[in-house]
């Protein structure tokens, strides 16, 4: 049984109904009593006993009334405190325990106000539990969105921090909001230290101005983008070369910032400039090379005749230069070049520029400079190169040079008719003794030599021009098989007026010194390999031995030339042979060497022609990378009778067999040679008795000789 509180409201309604009837009938009874006195003046006990039954009897119905007024109020307010635990289980989100006590209320009470809240409340819950269902699902979704953005957030971060790039956002203050890692890596300069100060301590002075306007014009939108090259100083003092990339974007609230993206450029710019260094400098001596000196001179000349200044060259041949590589090796020939290079430095003034042209060649320009001081300038020269003094085992070698003088501008003479004047004033220098010093003049003895060689370039150039050279190709016979394999393209020059045809050795040396002799190489590839194209399309296999000149080393579009010329053509590359005088490559061997190499690394192979006429030609038949040895003819044009020439042929082939070369003889003129050659076991002959120089190749590859020849009766 429920225990009965007496605070409920139950309670004290029964107690309220039970008072309340109480005290009317005790009223009545009262004033029933009252009036019965009055009327008899006095109370009976009749009258006491019936007003005693009314208050008993009133008293049992008070009783009753509150009973009921109890036992009514009970069912309605058991439910309103059911459903008011109930309320207390929607706030804690129990909406299933809620919705269970609304059920077992729902129905029990017959009072329409307490049915209404009961409903209410049963809808209260469902509002609330589909509204913290939807709270929920877009608590997770806002969860999940944070998170995607806290990943993106920290990848972007991770993107700007590890990227090599130096990475800063500016706002429209010109004041630093973002630095990367790199920046750091690259400034020296922490994050927290540099944020929220003024960009402009990132630019040195000189370039801080260019930085500043390009930034307003970015604010301004004006740009959307700009590119800056500028030095940036760290924290330690050192010189960084960054490559900067501005763009504008849009940031928060609308406002722009500029994203400035830095590339440090120092160690690229740093590698440009050494191979710069190395493209102009000669690497043994650290002076100017060939290149960087026909550059200089050029612009010397042109200064010289815009200003009327006079300019001098002084150019230096060493005297016996290759009997001291011959005698002890190029390691002493290095040690001499590098002595003489320090020696030129030294003599001369910081404005004068000293060049080591190839070989044991050496040039000095000498601006505003005139003979008194070129003549003072040569003589010291002279005699400090006698101080030097290289001593290797037990021979001593004593430094010497013939010098030529030129003075410039001189006439409307180019700088390589001017180097080709200064070349023959060393040769009268030399002519003269070593150790001495000639200068250049037109009115003396060189005259002649100057008219011939003016002649000559001006023949050489209309040929060039014209297509007045023509090719002509001698057969060269492998003696094991006997037959013609290959054909040496040898060069002729037309002359345009009367036709006579003019040998090489009439123009080649003078195209040298003139500085057009690239041009008639360049001629000969692009002739010969056309003619090995046509002849490949008719169905022809042929070979061709390509002569080069001995300037081709300093030549830099050689192989890039063959390989353009090679594609053009659809050559196979094993059917050119190229060929280089021994004293060509001798006289630049390291040079020589790698244009060998690259020469073979394309497929092709190479001869050294003239071979033997050196001191130490054994020497560079093992250091240099040949496939054919071409044995100079004048070992070769007297072989049949002298007993020398025999013993110096036969050792050389032994040697170029050992070390896996193929031999050439030149020069072979009878057919007694012919057989000695065969007998020392030569791999190929070539010379008149094989076949002359003709402008076409011949019909059959079998190779009959001249006595052959006549005894053959043509078919009728």
């Amino acid at each position: 049984m429920a225990v009965i509180s007496r605070d409920s409201l139950q309670w004290q309604s029964a107690v309220n109904t039970f008072t309340s009837i109480v005290i009317t009938g005790l009223t009545v009874v009262a004033a029933s009593g009252g009036l019965a006195l009055y009327q008899t003046n006095t109370i009976t006990a009749d009258v006491l006993i019936a007003h005693g039954i009314a208050t008993a009897v009133l008293i049992f119905l008070a009783i009753l009334f509150a009973i009921r007024t109890h036992i009514v109020l009970s069912r309605p307010m058991n439910n309103l405190e059911q459903i008011t635990h109930a309320l207390p289980l929607l706030s804690a989100k129990k909406y299933a325990d809620a919705k269970e006590i609304f059920k077992l209320v729902e129905g029990l009470s017959s009072h329409q106000e307490i049915d209404q809240l009961q409903f209410a409340t049963l809808q209260l819950s469902s509002v609330l539990e589909k509204l913290d269902s939807n709270v929920l699902e877009r608590s997770k979704i806002i969860h999940a969105k944070n998170n995607e953005l806290q990943h993106e957030r920290d990848f972007i971060k991770n993107l700007v921090d590890t990227a090599q790039l130096i990475i800063v956002t500016i706002n429209k203050d010109l004041e630093i909001t973002l630095f990367n890692d790199y920046a750091e890596k690259i400034t020296g300069v922490k994050e927290n230290d540099i944020l929220h100060t003024g960009v402009a301590h990132m630019f040195p002075a000189g370039n801080w101005t260019e930085a500043q306007a390009l930034f307003h014009e970015l604010m301004a939108n004006e740009l959307h983008i700009a590119q800056q090259d500028a030095e940036l100083i760290d924290s330690e003092g050192h010189i960084k070369e960054i490559s900067w990339l501005h763009s504008r974007i849009e940031g928060d609230s609308n406002e722009a910032v500029i994203l400035s993206v830095g590339l440090d450029m120092t160690e690229k710019k740093a590698a440009e400039k050494r191979i710069v260094w190395m493209a102009e400098h000669d690497p043994l001596t650290n002076l100017c090379n060939r290149r960087k000196f026909t550059s200089e001179f050029e612009k010397s000349l042109q200064t010289a005749i815009r200003y009327q200044h006079q300019n001098t060259l002084l150019f230096l041949d060493l005297d016996q230069f290759k009997d001291i590589n011959d005698t002890s090796g190029h390691k002493a020939g290095d040690d001499l070049l590098k002595s003489v290079a320090k020696t030129l430095e030294k003599a001369t003034r910081f404005t004068d520029l000293v060049s080591r042209l190839g070989g044991d060649e050496f040039a000095i320009l000498m601006p505003e400079s005139d003979d008194n001081g070129a003549r003072i300038l040569a003589k010291k020269i002279i005699h400090e190169l006698a101080q030097i003094d290289l001593t290797y085992g037990d021979v001593k070698h004593k430094a010497s040079a013939s010098i030529g003088i030129v003075h410039y501008p001189l006439a409307d003479a180019n700088i390589h008719e001017l180097l080709g004047f200064a070349d023959l004033a060393m040769y009268k220098a030399k002519a003269d003794g070593k150790g001495t010093f000639h200068t250049f003049s037109a009115d003396d003895k060189t005259k002649d030599e100057l008219e011939t060689r003016v002649f000559w370039k001006h023949q050489i150039e209309n040929a060039l021009e014209k297509n007045s050279f023509i090719l002509n190709y001698q057969p060269i016979l492998e003696l094991e098989s006997n037959t013609i394999t290959h054909y040496e393209v040898l060069i002729r020059m037309r002359d345009a007026k009367t036709g006579e045809i003019r040998m090489p050795g009439k123009f080649i040396e003078i195209a040298e010194q003139v500085g057009l002799i690239h041009e008639i190489d360049h001629y000969v590839l692009h002739r010969a390999m056309k003619k090995l194209s046509t002849l490949k399309e008719q169905g022809v296999q042929a070979k061709f031995a390509i002569n080069l000149s001995g300037s081709v080393v300093d030549d830099p579009l050689l192989i890039p030339l063959l390989k353009q010329l090679i594609k053009k053509y659809e050559l196979q590359p094993e059917n050119l042979i190229f060929e280089v005088t021994e004293t060509a490559a001798v006289s630049n061997l390291q040079q020589a060497k790698e244009m060998m190499i690259a020469i073979r690394a394309l497929g092709c192979r190479f001869a050294l022609d003239d071979f033997g006429v050196g001191f130490s030609s054994f020497n560079y038949m093992r250091e240099l990378p040949l496939d054919i040895i071409k044995i100079d003819g004048i070992f070769i044009k007297d072989l049949d009778k002298n007993a020398d020439d025999q013993l110096f042929v036969k050792a050389l082939v032994d040697v170029a067999k050992g070390l896996g070369r193929k031999t050439i003889a030149e020069f072979v003129e009878n057919e007694e040679i012919l057989m000695l050659l065969r007998q020392y076991g030569v791999d190929y002959a070539q010379g008149y008795y094989v076949g002359k120089p003709i402008n076409t190749l011949l019909e059959s590859d079998e190779w009959h000789s001249p006595e052959d020849e006549e005894l053959i009766i043509p078919a009728v």
